[in-house]
């Protein structure tokens, strides 16, 4: 196996659901031993039950998509014996990732200043809600209330429809990036210094981000961004359009594109139209070009316009649902974003199909080497080479703290 880019840095993952674990397979991928630390009492990830669940042995791919390449302990902090393996692992580890709801880690006795006592150049990783600062922080928080919260379902959907939130998490992914992003630079400024730190991101705060012109247009320009659909406001033909069989996208973003597009669906004269001859008048007079261009593909497919658009050089793109993206084989299988990993060790032979890391890196590439973890399945490996005799493991099982 080739050497990665995070190989010897051992991350302990305390987080279930999605933002966390999100962070976290990252890291895994990118070569760190990330071990999953599952609590007991709550038979592991909340997310292990969850749809869908693969046919051979009834696995939930919602918690395998997530947690490949990682290792897998089981403990109950609740008791002390199980609070005692944990010191023990924040000893050798290098990250902590958590995404408990502030004030929790302290209760269980692993709060950050907690930790630091046990290992000073610890990086300690929290996601939540809304912070571990500020009034707000002791609310919990999913992704639902980010969206709402950040502001991005105000500006999401059809103009006079209710707020929407995007179709995918994206205040998780964005806090799982975000966290991802803190952890690798805390990683390469501790090489100099030895000392770890905390990183604290928010939902909601990873949405406000997001929200980037829309808020400028409101701070500096005064005006409070609307939904306007699939259309961007700033330039046109930005939209869906209608073709005979399907609806696809334009992205012109320039005068020049336009130039261009006018004159291969057959009007040059557009590019001098008082309405049409700029951005701006563009974008004032967006609703008589939208229908001008669903003219012109009236009596073409969607495929057809997205071909002579892209054959003009101008940004253009069919819809695919989950279906067009599994069997578009530059995505899955050129751009590898369909990928195969091993089984868990389940007694079921075979492998499953997990989504590729987006990072493609020619000298450290990630790699897919190992499947998810089975609840606890490492905690004899990991723990004897911590130092733990077999006697003495199988007295915290006696106990109920090891699985």
């Amino acid at each position: 196996m080739a050497e990665q880019l995070l190989s010897g840095i051992r991350v302990l993952d305390f987080t279930q659901f999605l933002a966390g674990p999100y962070c976290t397979q990252y890291l895994a991928d990118m070569g760190a031993e990330v071990i999953k630390v599952e609590n007991l009492r709550q038979h592991g990830d909340f997310v292990r039950n969850a749809q869908p669940k693969e046919k051979v042995g009834g696995f939930s791919m919602y918690f395998g998509n997530l947690n490949r390449n990682k290792k897998g302990v089981a403990l109950d902090l609740k008791t002390d014996e199980g609070k005692q393996l944990f010191a023990e692992l924040l000893k050798s580890a290098d990250v902590l990732m958590e995404n408990m709801r502030p004030g929790v880690m302290a209760k269980l006795g692993f709060g950050y200043e907690d930790c630091k006592k046990l290992n000073p150049g610890l990086i300690y990783a929290s996601v939540s809600g809304f912070g571990q600062y500020g009034p707000n922080s002791y609310r919990p928080g999913y992704d639902l209330i980010a969206q709402a919260q950040g502001g991005s379902m105000s500006v999401t959907g059809w103009p006079g429809s209710e707020p929407t939130r995007a179709g995918m998490a994206i205040g998780d992914l964005m806090a799982g990036m975000n966290a991802c992003i803190g952890i690798l630079a805390s990683l390469y400024k501790r090489r100099e210094t030895g000392k770890g730190q905390q990183i604290d991101v928010a939902l909601v705060d990873s949405i406000v981000s997001g929200m980037e012109n829309k808020i400028m247009n409101y701070l500096y320009g005064g005006k409070m961004p609307e939904k306007t659909g699939n259309r961007y406001v700033t330039s046109a033909p930005y939209d869906s359009y209608k073709a005979s069989d399907d609806f696809y996208v334009i992205a012109s973003g320039t005068d020049a594109h336009f130039v261009k597009f006018s004159a291969g669906i057959g009007r040059p004269e557009l590019a001098e139209d008082p309405r049409f001859c700029d951005t701006p008048s563009r974008n004032q007079n967006w609703e008589a070009l939208k229908e001008i261009i669903n003219e012109w593909g009236a009596d073409k497919t969607a495929k057809e316009c997205v071909d002579l658009i892209d054959s003009w050089g101008i940004p253009a793109a069919t819809i695919n649902n989950c279906a067009g993206v599994c069997n578009d084989k530059n995505i899955t299988e050129v751009r590898e974003m369909l990928v195969k990993v091993p089984r868990p060790n389940d007694g079921h032979e075979g492998e499953l199909t997990v989504l590729g890391n987006p990072i493609k890196m020619n000298e450290y590439p990630v790699q897919y080497v190992k499947g998810p973890p089975m609840l606890g399945e490492d905690n004899d490996a990991i723990f004897t080479a911590l130092g733990f005799t077999r006697e003495q493991l199988d007295a915290y099982r006696e106990l109920g703290a090891l699985n």
